[in-house]
């Protein structure tokens, strides 16, 4: 009787293991969530060791991506990964930066790389885990801080871009020639940001129509500079420079100088998930015009306040864009202008309903009184239409709302690229 007990109390320990230790799963499945950065067919070739799903909803991991510009004119992603379910517990952040000289192919090795560094701790809850294998590189004596070397920059943090763009599409009725231009120049430090860049672009259109031809041309162009100081983690001040031209609206050239302050209520340092910052800018501007404008001016010096506060999150549950600025002339020296003004509110939200459903809406509205620039003269209806003149207007506004719907199997993990041309142009 004694030796039958024995026997049983060993048999219930003998079991104890195998019943409470709890099976792992195989792998994770993950979601990751990045706007136009990732290349996705590289990722799953080169991550084939997870499952990739197409929502949150059925994910353990949602690896959220975001990135923004570097003062060198290069990136830096910003890599958060939020466990889910049983990992809700478990979250980690890393960033990748990629240098403006880098090629698509060193940017997406490196991006994927760390994402593959990101997972391995939610990997080591699964049976993957188990068959990681870890290799740190010995390094010499050069990691020694005292014997590090400072890399020089003969360009000195300057960085430059030069784009031309020509475009010529013909039919037997109708010609139509573009030409685009873009250049740039930065240097951008962690104390100071100085930045200048331009545009021109022109259009010359040609018309075959019954009644005879019609030529158009439309010209436009800008020069915007800015020079930056940081002051604080939430604020900075400087000075920006705006000049333009526009044949749609009757300026021969405008140049404006704005002494600017502005504050960020979130750290600029988090400005790629989440962004609040209020800006004001008192603008000194002289307006040459084409035309003799409705207020009877050719030649104009004016005042203007500027203020603007700006939103934008990039969370797990979706996006949220939002603008409102406040434009109004104040003097053009000669008599008083407070009841010019424009008010413009724009804002666009992406959201994650439900499993595979995303709603978008946004739009912009705007109260128009400031149209100081409007020929005196009427626009005939050639130049309305073909997009030359604009019209007075008191109202601006745009709406736009959509959803999409995915269903189906959760897992993305094929590869299969035979008859994916691209896009030439």
């Amino acid at each position: 009787m004694l030796k039958s007990l024995f026997a049983f109390l060993a048999l219930i320990l003998l079991s104890l293991p195998a019943t409470a230790q709890q099976k792992k799963p195989e792998t994770l499945n993950v979601f990751i969530d990045c706007e136009r950065s990732c290349d996705f067919d590289y990722i799953r070739r080169e991550i084939p060791y997870v499952n990739y799903v197409r929502d949150r909803v059925g994910a353990n991991v949602h690896v959220l991506v975001t990135n923004e510009s570097t003062g060198s004119g290069g990136r830096s992603y910003n890599l958060e990964f939020f466990g889910l379910e049983s990992l809700a517990s478990m979250k980690d952040v890393l960033t990748f930066n990629s240098g403006s000289t880098a090629t698509d192919t060193e940017r997406r090795e490196g991006l994927t790389e760390t994402i593959a560094r990101g997972l391995v701790r939610f990997l080591m809850t699964t049976a993957v885990g188990e068959r990681i294998v870890i290799s740190v590189p010995v390094v010499g004596e050069s990691m020694d801080p005292e014997n590090v070397q400072v890399i020089e920059d003969p360009w000195n943090f300057w960085v430059f871009n030069i784009r031309l763009n020509g475009e010529h599409q013909a039919e037997d009725a109708r010609t139509n020639t573009k030409i685009e231009s873009r250049v740039s120049a930065d240097r951008v430090t962690e104390d100071w940001k100085f930045g200048i860049s331009g545009r021109m672009n022109y259009r010359e259109s040609r018309y075959d129509l019954s009644t005879g031809t019609i030529t158009s041309t439309n010209r436009d162009g800008n020069v915007y500079g800015q020079l930056v100081k940081s002051l604080t983690a939430h604020w900075s001040a400087g000075l920006t420079t705006y000049t333009a031209t526009s044949s749609s609206n009757n300026t021969e050239l405008s140049a404006s100088l704005s002494p600017t302050v502005e504050y960020s209520y979130f750290p600029y340092s988090e400005s790629s998930t989440r962004d609040l910052r209020l800006r004001y800018e008192l603008n000194f501007r002289k307006n040459t015009y084409e035309e003799l404008t409705v207020y009877n001016e050719i030649n104009q010096v004016l005042v203007q306040n500027q203020l603007s506060l700006t939103t934008s999150f990039r969370q797990p549950w979706g996006n949220a864009r939002a603008r409102l600025s406040i434009e109004s002339y104040v003097t053009d020296f000669e008599q008083e202008l407070f009841d010019l003004y424009n008010i413009a509110l724009a804002g666009e939200m992406d959201i994650r309903v439900a499993k595979g459903l995303s709603f978008t809406f946004g739009g912009e509205v705007s109260s128009v009184h400031d149209q100081i620039w409007l020929p005196l003269e009427q626009s005939n209806d050639e130049d309305v239409l073909l997009g030359n003149k604009k019209l007075p207007t008191s109202f601006e506004y745009e709406v736009k709302a959509g959803f999409s719907y995915r269903f189906g199997s959760i897992y993305n993990n094929v590869v299969n690229p035979r008859f994916s041309f691209g896009n030439f142009f």
